[in-house]
């Protein structure tokens, strides 16, 4: 064997690489969708599966089901003051507050400063929380229960007669239909409501008893 040998051996073509046949997948390349849509986030998700079939059945957006779930499990508005509810522990709420709330609480009136009286402004619930914190909360993130009549009585209540309200409360100074609890000098807002007296007590803003 001479040296020609090894030079013959050492010019010899590469081995060809076989091409593997394209499969077919539903996943869009980046010239489809475009560079305004994040790769991994839901809106990728959505963008994938809006319109398309997979496997003979249609496919909805993931975002559009989220959507929907999370409105049929939300506390359900209007809602009064005295309803108790729960916190909903889930990756979305806890990621949502700075504190997280105990697991219930109840919902109470805020008077703004503007006069209103409101169990829900900008979308937010007013609750007061069984560990003592004021949070609101968005309903998305509350499910109602069974409810604790002692704490929602501390919020909210109803007499057949005004004569069961007197004996507790008397006549604010300041002339309008609030009620001043004659021991602790909160304030409570009074209606009539269905046939029966209805009082709720008022908070401030952060959560503290309005006090005369």
């Amino acid at each position: 064997m001479d040296l020609t040998d090894f030079i013959g051996d050492a010019e010899q073509a590469p081995p060809k690489v076989q091409k593997q046949a394209a499969t077919a997948s539903f996943l869009p390349g980046r010239d489809e969708v475009g560079d305004d849509i994040h790769w991994g986030d839901t809106g990728m998700i959505d963008h994938v599966l809006q319109g398309r079939t997979l496997e003979g059945s249609s496919t909805s957006a993931l975002r559009a089901l989220t959507d929907r779930s999370r409105a049929a499990d939300a506390l359900q508005l209007p809602v009064t003051a005295g309803t108790r509810v729960s916190f909903a522990h889930n990756l979305g709420s806890v990621l949502a507050y700075a504190s997280l709330p105990e697991d219930k609480g109840t919902v109470v009136t805020v008077r703004h400063a503007n006069g209103d009286d409101v169990t829900v402004h900008n979308g937010m619930v007013m609750v007061a929380w069984d560990d003592g914190q004021f949070l609101p909360v968005s309903p998305e993130h509350l499910r109602r229960v069974a409810g604790n009549s002692k704490k929602a009585h501390q919020v909210r209540r109803s007499f057949i007669e005004f004569s069961s309200i007197s004996e507790m409360f008397e006549q604010s100074k300041t002339g309008s239909n609030d009620l001043v609890h004659k021991a602790t000098k909160d304030l409570w807002a009074f209606r009539e409501e269905g046939g029966e007296f209805v009082i709720e007590r008022l908070f401030t803003e952060d959560g503290n008893p309005l006090k005369v």
